[in-house]
């Protein structure tokens, strides 16, 4: 009683360069999810909602649909499979670039032949991620679009 609280002593010493400051965004990526699987979308939708810097905004089961809720919701980062019925994703990317030519892109396909990879690149892809890799990779993946870098990994 009637001492003042002072805060606890650390012994953490900092000079004013390095601080200690979280990496927080100013609001959560919102991601976009095209695949004809269900299950991938909501598996995907898991992964990154374990995040929350992440909001997915939207999924689509086909090309076409990628293409319509990019427009309508302009996300911040769109994840295309490169099957689906309709438009693939490579056509859908192709599209969505008229658009928001400065929106990455990052394909979440099983496919991972050297075609395929100088293909997403030729659409202006700036990922790529195989689903036979670890959740890990997707979100590493994400971190370095939303960083302004690329991610290349199949």
């Amino acid at each position: 009683m009637g001492e003042s609280a002072k805060p606890p002593k650390s012994n953490l010493q900092l000079d004013p360069i390095h601080t200690v400051q979280p990496h927080a965004p100013s609001r959560a990526l919102r991601v976009l999810i095209a695949d004809d699987y269900e299950a991938v979308r909501v598996g995907v939708c898991a992964v990154l909602g374990s995040r929350v810097d992440i909001d997915v905004c939207a999924q689509a089961k086909n090309g076409e649909e990628a293409v319509e809720k990019s427009i309508q919701l302009r996300p911040d980062l769109i994840i295309l499979d490169i099957s689906m019925p309709g438009i693939g994703g490579v056509e859908a990317a192709r599209q969505i670039r008229v658009f928001f030519p400065d929106v990455p892109i990052l394909f979440f396909t099983m496919h991972n032949t050297p075609q395929l990879f100088a293909i997403a690149k030729s659409v202006g892809a700036q990922g790529f991620v195989t689903k036979d890799q670890m959740a890990v990779k997707l979100l590493q993946a994400v971190d370095a679009l939303r960083n302004k870098e690329t991610f290349f990994s199949f």
